[in-house]
């Protein structure tokens, strides 16, 4: 009980003080997508560490499935013969039942974000198949009559990004194709797909902080990401241009709910990672630096739950010998 105890205080900790962790690394220019990994090991490792809490509880009899029925037999009789249930058994179903509550919540409200997506993706479409000269490419490009520069990305099927004349008419050849290619490079990493996630995970736990904080910190990581990978097609100094200009504009289109555009998150620190952007470390390098965020972000909850654990024993213990 005590280690169950311990693992979801540690997990507590970490949910709490790890948006401030995000923010830093981003701030310190880190590759946006160990951030982005770091944020996917979090909130897994969170609800994993509540299971594994759960488990704790559950184990020491039978068995998870054949103790749990014990535990809804035992509350239940206890509650008609005007008894108090053992706390164990009620800190295990309210432990189940909260988690659970909480996966379908994630689960529902992602649904409807996902359906949200689509329907605002058929309007689009049906709009822009009427007002919009399409452009080949990876994902096409719509490009729209308007003086104003605008740009933004559309997943579905098919996706898309949307671009208006004043993007060419604005900024030089160099400068438009890397705002394309910062559109593109959102469809490619699926980029509005984590941020359905994370607007999904702050509606359904709002009290938690991780949670609570998760889509301004993936909006501003994917759009660092995204300005990446423009850069290294299109060098850091086009985006960095086109992304002053773009964010300079006003008094043209908005862009449309549930789209990614140019000029719409986090335009400052953009610019600062730009300034300072360096060469491009290798693809096995990126993808090995991601791997050990995640599993070093997967790992704080456990650890810092052991770290309860031996401040309590080292607490207790002189307790107990002096005794």
């Amino acid at each position: 009980m005590i280690l169950a105890f311990a693992l979801l205080l540690g997990v507590g900790i970490v949910a709490g003080y790890s948006p401030g962790l995000l923010d830093r690394m981003m701030a310190r220019r880190i590759d946006p997508q160990v951030v982005l990994a770091t944020w996917v090991a979090l909130v897994a490792t969170t609800f994993l560490t509540v299971v594994a809490a759960l488990v704790v509880v559950l184990l020491p009899a039978h068995g998870p499935t054949s103790l749990l029925m014990q535990l809804v037999h035992h509350c239940v009789t206890a509650v008609q013969h005007g008894a108090v249930p053992r706390f164990h058994a009620v800190t295990a179903l309210l432990l189940l039942f909260g988690l659970t509550s909480l996966l379908l919540l994630v689960s529902v409200r992602l649904m409807r974000h996902v359906r949200r997506q689509r329907r605002a993706h058929r309007r689009q479409l049906e709009l822009l198949r009427v007002a919009a000269r399409p452009e080949a490419g990876p994902f096409p490009t719509m490009w729209l009559p308007h003086p104003k520069p605008l740009a933004y990305s559309v997943a579905g099927t098919p996706a898309f990004v949307v671009a208006t004349d004043g993007v060419r008419e604005e900024l030089c050849a160099g400068d438009a194709a890397a705002v394309i290619e910062h559109e593109r490079a959102h469809l490619h990493g699926r980029h509005h797909m984590l941020v359905g996630l994370a607007e999904a995970l702050a509606r359904s736990a709002p009290w938690i902080p991780l949670m609570r904080h998760s889509p301004a910190l993936v909006r501003t990581a994917v759009e660092l990401a995204a300005d990446r990978a423009a850069a290294r097609v299109h060098g850091a100094g086009s985006v960095h241009s086109a992304l002053l200009i773009m964010s300079g504009c006003h008094g043209g289109p908005a862009t449309p709910q549930h789209a990614l555009g140019m000029a719409d998150s986090a335009v400052a620190l953009r610019l600062h990672h730009l300034e300072f952007l360096g060469p491009c470390a290798p693809r096995v390098r990126r993808a090995l630096t991601s791997g050990l965020a995640g599993l070093t972000a997967a790992l704080l909850p456990a650890l810092a739950g052991l770290g309860i654990l031996a401040s309590l024993a080292m607490i207790t213990c002189p307790i107990l010998f002096e005794m």
